[in-house]
């Protein structure tokens, strides 16, 4: 099946972290923006998909994978409210805050076969998400994140961003698995070309770049806001892979160098970073 449609007319969602370690609890008075991973929220909305993949059925490894996400939460409620995070108008519904946004996301894969052992895959990611009346920003569940295994292979999940955003004791290790670093916009290009080498072992090669952003200003993350300076704020990574394809799986190795860090003003100094997974990445 080559194009499929999906809508989900009610969905519901309740977010409350039950257990909140005093460690976690302290590195909250710290940094202030991890309230926002444990904030209790209730999502009330829709959610519609698209998808069309030119390559479910087909023998060729040439095609176009598209996907398109639209998720809308709390309009009714919002309005029936009169809800305005601005004028400190906060709605709630059985004593929680709602959330009130439209998100989108769109997911573009383009695959060329370049001989008969290999293969050319490139993907683009443009998400948008507009926070309104009840909400400042999207809940943290309905955000977007940039890095990890299947993203900017040179940085870890979730620490890119969001723009050129300077996270409090950057230069520490700990600071680097923090998972807060999420925003309402996303922009992500990754391109990877894919020889098969011998046997099962194939190889990879690959470029990532991409970043998140906030829509509104947040007096707690500087530089996070989406400007149109966001060019000069992606993160740049490249490298090189090993795969093993089990027929019933694919185990993946890849090894990653950042070449672009959005909130460094000298080249980036941090090493390789390696990932393991199971699947192809896109």
């Amino acid at each position: 099946m080559q194009k499929e449609h999906q809508l989900n007319p009610v969905a519901i969602n309740y977010v409350k972290a039950l257990n909140v370690s005093q460690q976690y609890a302290d590195s909250v008075a710290t940094n202030p923006t991890l309230a926002k991973v444990i904030e209790q929220q209730f999502i009330v909305g829709s959610t519609y998909n698209y998808n069309y993949n030119q390559l479910a059925g087909a023998n060729s490894r040439s095609g176009i994978y598209f996907n398109a996400l639209v998720d809308w939460a709390g309009n009714i409620l919002g309005l029936a409210r009169g809800a305005n995070w601005k004028t400190d108008e906060v709605a709630t519904l059985f004593g929680v805050q709602f959330a009130q946004f439209v998100k989108t996301e769109f997911d573009l894969r383009y695959y060329r076969q370049i001989s008969r052992r290999s293969q050319w895959a490139n993907r683009l990611i443009i998400g948008v998400g507009y926070p309104y009346g009840n909400s400042q920003q999207l809940p943290f569940v309905k955000q977007f994140f940039a890095g990890g295994n299947n993203s900017l292979r040179g940085f870890r999940s979730r620490t890119v961003g969001p723009g050129r955003y300077i996270r409090p004791n950057n230069d520490s290790p700990d600071a680097l698995f923090l998972p807060d670093q999420s925003g309402d916009i996303k922009l992500e290009f990754n391109s990877e070309y894919r020889p098969k080498l011998f046997s099962i072992f194939e190889g990879a090669l690959f470029i990532d770049a991409g970043n998140v952003w906030l829509l509104n200003e947040d007096p707690l993350k500087p530089g996070a806001k989406f400007s149109s300076n966001f060019l000069n704020e992606l993160a740049v990574d490249a490298g090189f892979g090993i795969r093993l394809d089990l027929t019933i799986l694919l185990l993946r190795l890849d090894f990653a160098f950042p070449l672009k860090v959005p909130y460094a003003t000298t080249p980036p100094d941090k090493g390789m970073v390696i990932n393991l997974a199971i699947g192809y990445p896109f």
